[in-house]
């Protein structure tokens, strides 16, 4: 018997031989959405007859439901009775678990042979490793079959260092381990269904403030899916991971456990980083009750606060951070973020006296707000990538940009156009999930600009 195999030119581990359950490759394509599917079991039109006729009726399930082979024989004149087929291919026998391939109504028919053959075929295991042909009349001893008997595939795999074997293939079919499949008349060489293993890559990208890894590399075979990782797989001081850019489909997934199709060659995933909110707490004195509070994201800025409370004899200086450095009461103060689970807070500095004269007069203020000096009639608010209109590509374009702006660039109208939200702070994620409120219709681009607390007052 020819027996095809694939040659390999990879360099080879030696070969491994495991006794264990094969994980094999999640389908792409997604199955038609219906509540309900009926399996039907047609023997009549053989001339077949059963015992009991109840045993093999229609059974209705929910979609993705799978049923039990039932017990019971069929008894036709001349034939042996092997069990069941959809497709003329793969086979069931009472005690499988069988569920409808596409998810939608499916007719199982009876496996016949004929009687009285003299005529025997072979079911025969091939395995090639690095160009050699590996000894499996041990393990996977070649087995002999009349026409219409049904075979059960081998739940041994074999190793190769650049790949992982999902099943067998007899070059044109794929099984997995445990799957049946019907004999026809001719002989059966089934090789290992090899998947090449090819690297996942995550990086912070371009962008300051990392602590700890920058990047991380992980294997997986092609073809297979494989969870994303979370927003805690890297930690930047003052910023979190809001989505994974995807080199290969330039689309951004999300970090709540979504799954991903591995391809035919290497990719590599972007942090999308997202600016934190704070709540900057100016301590006055010992006492939580008089702290103030003032919110603001990452690299914005904030106006330091004056005093609530009064001190005897002694005049608000300013504020002093964690770094030791001094902030006057009504300077802009840049949030610069802080480690992960940490807050930020600036010590009140009293001294001695009055304040000295100044010529200025400073007030509190809570957030920065949009500067509307900056709003221009000629400026399209929105429209990061001055198609003309305002989409969702704007939005991811601005992720991109955020990510990747070596890569993904926008001109310098562009960067005023994105700049939507808090006008003036430069681009950040927030323009983007302005424009994502437009796409949803919950604002329209006459609300552009706009301020962090009017978006927030939206996602509330």
């Amino acid at each position: 018997m020819k027996k095809l195999l694939n040659k390999f030119t990879a360099v080879i581990s030696v070969c491994a031989i495991a006794l264990c359950s094969t994980a094999f490759p999640v389908s792409a394509e997604d199955a038609d959405i219906v509540s309900e599917i009926t399996i039907t079991f047609d023997y009549t039109s053989d001339g077949a007859t059963v015992k009991d006729e109840s045993v093999f009726a229609p059974v209705t399930v929910k979609s993705g439901s799978s049923i039990i082979i039932p017990e019971g024989s069929l008894e036709r004149d001349g034939y042996f009775f092997s069990g069941w087929t959809y497709d003329d291919i793969h086979a069931y026998t009472y005690g499988d678990v069988f569920r409808s391939p596409d998810g939608n109504d499916v007719t199982l028919k009876p496996i016949w042979g004929e009687k009285n053959q003299e005529t025997t075929y072979n079911v025969e295991y091939v395995v090639e490793i690095n160009g050699e042909l590996v000894d499996t009349s041990k393990e996977l001893p070649t087995t002999k079959y009349y026409s219409g008997q049904i075979a059960t595939v081998s739940l041994m795999a074999y190793s190769r260092n650049d790949a992982a074997q999902f099943g067998w293939t007899d070059g044109t079919n794929t099984f997995a381990g445990q799957e049946k499949f019907i004999v026809h008349d001719h002989d059966v060489t089934l090789t290992p269904n090899w998947n090449t293993i090819y690297k996942i890559t995550y990086t912070v990208g371009d962008v300051d403030r990392v602590v700890g890894a920058k990047f991380m590399e992980y294997e997986q075979p092609e073809k297979t899916t494989t969870g994303l990782q979370a927003d805690n797989r890297f930690s930047r001081n003052g910023f979190k991971i809001a989505g994974w850019l995807c080199d290969d489909d330039n689309k951004i997934y999300s970090t709540s456990f979504p799954t991903y199709m591995m391809p035919s060659h290497d990719v590599t995933f972007t942090a999308v980083w997202e600016a934190k909110d704070y709540n900057v707490v100016f301590k006055q004195d010992g006492k939580a009750s008089n702290n103030i509070k003032i919110k603001g994201k990452t690299d914005t800025e904030i106006i330091t606060p004056s005093a609530t409370i009064t001190q005897d004899g002694k005049y608000l200086a300013g504020w002093k951070d964690s770094d030791g450095t001094v902030y006057p009461v009504g300077s802009p103060y840049m949030i610069k973020g802080a480690i992960a689970g940490a807050g930020i807070a600036l010590e009140a500095v009293w001294e001695e006296g009055t304040p000295p004269e100044t010529t200025t007069t400073t007030t509190t203020q809570t957030t920065t707000t949009t500067n509307t000096s900056t709003i221009r009639p000629d400026v399209a608010y929105g429209d990061a990538d001055e198609s003309g209109v305002v989409n969702i590509n704007d939005a991811v374009l601005i992720m991109q940009y955020i990510a990747n702006p070596d890569k993904y660039s926008l001109s310098e109208q562009g960067k005023i156009n994105a700049d939507v939200v808090d006008n003036g702070n430069g681009i950040t994620n927030s323009d983007a999930l302005a424009i994502q409120y437009i796409e949803a219709k919950t604002i329209t681009t006459d609300d552009l600009p706009m301020s962090t607390e009017k978006l927030d007052s939206i996602a509330e």
